[in-house]
């Protein structure tokens, strides 16, 4: 299933709700399971139980586990059947059941993540990015540290966007730049969790773009702190289009991924040659440390994918894509007051 957050406009006001992408269309998980569940009971039983069932928020659904799933997918199921005989079905009380893309605004999968972990599990960036961001020699840029436990840290969740949402440009900066990840939130809680059981966690993977400020970052890293402002800023977290659950992508190695700048494609590579798998970043995490439904953890980006790497330079009006194969495209366009 392909899950998304998204915001619509009512006659009451905007409201955040959650969907499934399915017969071409976003299908609201909460509204139909109502029309679902009215079928055989009355609308306001019907109501009651769907919003204790399938909340319409990410993370309350996460927390719904396998009784959560089955019922949204008998009520995916039920909005296709109706969409057969109508363009815009409604549940008992008038509620919409599906929205087109135009209509809504979209969010993040989990527009509020509990915690944000930002891992290079891929260690040929970081080995790129030592020599040609930070100017270390080649004996100096791989400490032991590195090969030996996975490298994070922990993004601001106030800088989490969503997809198509504008990428706003700091004014203190000139070089703005992009990663783009894999990323993956977590389904159920835990702690101390082995690496041989840690996928059990794994809710599903979503397209991760991790902006940077590469003028601003050299100097805050010379402190053996942060990164800091290079990092953290509004829209500097972007995660989208949707949640594709664990179980429809059962192994993400070497996974197609491929970054496009105006429909110019900048990186077609691979995920590949992880230093750390998810498995062990996930285990290492959670060792005395209680993850949470939707957190949030980043792979780290390819090699010689991003902007600094190739020596190509994003500016303001730019639309920047990734599309990871199974995962989808994420797009967002740069903006520079």
């Amino acid at each position: 299933m392909k899950l998304v957050s998204y915001e619509v406009q009512t006659s009451l006001g905007r409201f955040e709700r959650i969907g499934a992408l399915a017969f071409g269309a976003i299908v609201d998980l909460n509204a139909a399971c109502v029309a679902y569940l009215a079928e055989s009971l009355d609308a306001n039983a019907a109501r009651r139980q769907a919003e204790a069932a399938v909340p319409p928020d990410m993370i309350g659904f996460l927390e719904g586990g396998c009784a959560a799933r089955q019922l949204a997918d008998r009520a995916v199921a039920y909005a296709g059947e109706r969409l057969k005989t109508g363009s815009c079905p409604l549940g008992p009380q008038g509620q919409r059941l599906t929205f087109g893309e135009p209509e809504v605004r979209w969010l993040a999968p989990v527009p509020r993540p509990p915690m944000i972990r930002d891992g290079i599990l891929l260690l040929d960036h970081y080995r790129v990015g030592m020599e040609r961001l930070f100017k270390i020699a080649e004996k100096d840029r791989m400490p032991e540290a590195a090969r030996t436990m996975p490298i994070y840290w922990k993004p601001s969740r106030a800088a989490v966007a969503g997809h198509r949402e504008p990428i706003r440009w700091p004014k203190y900066s000139d070089k703005l730049d992009y990663e783009f990840e894999l990323g993956l939130y977590i389904g159920k809680q835990g702690k101390d969790i082995p690496a041989e059981r840690a996928l059990e966690y794994i809710a599903g993977y979503t397209v991760f773009n991790d902006l940077g400020l590469r003028d601003v970052q050299p100097a805050e890293m010379s402190l053996r702190m942060g990164p800091a402002k290079s990092k953290d800023f509004e829209t500097s977290k972007v995660m989208g289009p949707c949640l594709v659950t664990a179980d429809e992508l059962t192994s993400v190695d070497g996974l197609r991924m491929i970054t496009r700048v105006n429909g110019e494609i900048w990186f077609d590579g691979k995920l590949s040659n992880w230093a750390f798998t998810f498995a062990q970043f996930i285990a290492h995490v959670s060792r005395d440390e209680t993850l949470n439904v939707g957190d949030f953890f980043g792979s780290g980006p390819p090699a010689f994918s991003v902007g600094f790497e190739l020596d190509r330079w994003i500016k303001h009006g730019d639309v920047i894509e990734c599309e990871i194969e199974g995962v989808g495209t994420l797009s967002n366009q740069v903006v520079r007051s």
